[in-house]
């Protein structure tokens, strides 16, 4: 009997999993139909990015035959899988508690059978008066799904004679022997206690970071992402330098290595890492990197970078073969350019991405939508359709879904519903879009939101379909009594920040949004 229950159980579960795949490559088809950029070329090579659209400051951690790859997500994370790092699938998407916003460069960690996720949160709970700067946070979780502790604030003392104090992107190594230290940004570091989530110190400045060439044409110094490894009886020390933003040509990664985990530190010969020499290249900003190792022991990095012209897009995720040369120092392997079609890892092919189309089918927001957490119970999916609750007066200010485009040329539709005439609601591309007040449609444009184009009503009261084309930062906008046959707005505008894409509603009264649709053009 025992036998036999336990093979019923074994059946259930198994039919569970394979429900799961099913779902999980019902979605990845979705994504292809779509026409999202894909990494994975179909023929044991791939196309750099791994992560198309605004995924800047990667970390990415192995455990056994699985990657993890952490972003910041305003206030919170996503977290993605993957078996041969170039088709990843989300995992979570975690809110921290309200009340914390603005966290930056994460660092993701795997120690003794737990997950640790370091960050600099900007807005926190429980300032003290007369702190100033980000505050660094741990999070844990026993499995990347969770549940995940909450935020434990590590508690840095200002160090001696230092009268502003708000150093950020902690990075985390633990020694062979187990002990742990804490990196932060402009080359400080301090020992943890041995859970990894307190301070057993001060402070101490142990790294100055490289000096590159006086004619790099860079946006700062900047000396952060400090992200730690221990290889062949050395510390290693990856950081980002350049700036973020800027010149096509500011940003990089550079490497330093130290017998010791709090240095002296030595600079490699062979730096940057990465780095766009020229604004002919198809990747500017390239930087920000993590360096590890893969399941067959091949070395890689991840790091970002923004496409050529089209810098709206935000940070794609690249990734790059890494070598290590006779005398023990990380370069990229000969021959490979982040342009090129390059060999992939070995490792299962587990699907790629989600789709960004929503049909609202589901109680819960999809990992697409970018929301301030706190105003959450305004959202209200399901059933088919996304019941809004307006508040504000504007695209800007009301009640918002934003979502980032990750082709350079896509269209948008949404059909949308006003139940009474106290709010306003409509689909925008940053300062630019369509606005309907139950009655008639509006072209609004600038970041003064001008309503200074002609109106177009709507023949059917309460509802309307609107449509934004992005070809190449060229915008032409649309609207429709059925979805089918659309009229132009008859004047298109073209924007270089049109990439992120904004479902609102504005005033008091609710706003139904159903059928929201993306598809990518090339």
């Amino acid at each position: 009997m025992k036998t036999w229950t336990f093979l019923f159980v074994m059946i259930l579960v198994l039919e569970h999993s394979f429900s799961a795949i099913g779902q999980d490559w019902e979605r990845f088809e979705k994504v292809k139909m779509e026409g999202q950029p894909l990494a994975d070329q179909g023929n044991g090579f791939f196309l750099n990015p791994i992560l198309s659209g605004n995924y800047g400051d990667p970390s990415i951690v192995r455990r056994g035959n699985d990657y993890f790859m952490a972003f910041s997500r305003g206030d919170g994370m996503i977290l993605w899988h993957s078996r041969d790092l170039v088709n990843w699938t989300p995992v979570i998407r975690h809110f921290l508690p309200e009340g914390y916003q603005r966290v930056w460069a994460v660092d993701l960690q795997y120690f003794k059978d737990q997950f640790y996720l370091y960050m600099p949160i900007n807005s926190y709970p429980g300032r003290k008066e007369g702190e100033t700067g980000f505050g660094n946070f741990v999070i844990t979780a026993k499995n990347p799904e969770g549940p995940w502790s909450e935020p434990i604030k590590i508690d840095i003392p200002k160090p001696p004679g230092i009268d502003h104090w708000g150093a950020i992107d902690p990075g985390v190594i633990r020694t062979p022997g187990g002990k742990f230290f804490l990196y932060l940004s402009a080359g400080w570091a301090l020992p943890l206690d041995e859970s990894g989530t307190k301070s057993t110190g001060h402070a101490q400045k142990v790294y100055d970071g490289w000096e590159y060439p006086a004619s790099w044409n860079v946006e700062c110094k900047c000396l952060e992402s400090p992200k730690l490894f221990f290889k062949d009886g050395y510390f290693f020390l990856v950081s980002a330098q350049g700036g973020t933003n800027g010149p096509s040509t500011a940003h990089m990664t550079i490497v330093a290595r130290s017998k010791s985990p709090l240095g002296p530190w030595e600079n490699s010969p062979f730096n940057p890492l990465t780095h766009t020499y020229s604004e002919d290249e198809r990747w500017w900003h390239q930087g920000h990197g993590t360096i590890f190792e893969a399941t067959d022991g091949s070395w890689w990095t991840v790091f970002h970078g923004r496409l050529k012209n089209y810098t709206g897009l935000g940070r794609a995720t690249l990734l790059m073969p890494v070598e290590w040369t006779p005398d023990g120092w990380p370069v990229i392997k000969d021959g490979f350019q982040p342009w090129n079609l390059i060999p992939k890892p070995p490792g299962e092919n587990i699907g790629h991405g989600f789709p960004l189309s929503d049909s609202f089918l589901s109680s819960e927001l999809g990992p697409l939508w970018h929301f301030d957490n706190a105003k959450k119970m305004l959202f209200k999916p399901g059933n088919g359709q996304l019941q809004v609750t307006a508040t504000g007066n504007n695209h800007r200010d009301g009640t918002l879904l934003t979502l980032g485009a990750v082709n350079n040329s896509f269209e948008v539709t949404v059909e949308i519903e006003l139940p009474g005439e106290d709010a306003t609601a409509g689909l925008a591309l940053e300062n630019d879009g369509l606005v309907f007040n139950g009655r008639s449609a509006t072209f609004t444009e600038g970041p003064d939101w001008r309503m200074n184009q002609a109106t177009f009503s709507s023949r059917e009261t309460g509802h309307i379909f609107f449509k934004i084309r992005n070809f190449r930062k060229d915008i032409s906008l649309f609207y429709s009594d059925d979805g089918a046959a659309w009229t132009s707005f008859g004047k298109g505008i073209r924007r270089e920040d049109s990439y992120r894409i904004k479902l609102f509603a504005a005033g008091t009264g609710q706003a139904v949004f159903r059928n929201f649709k993306y598809t990518g053009l090339e």
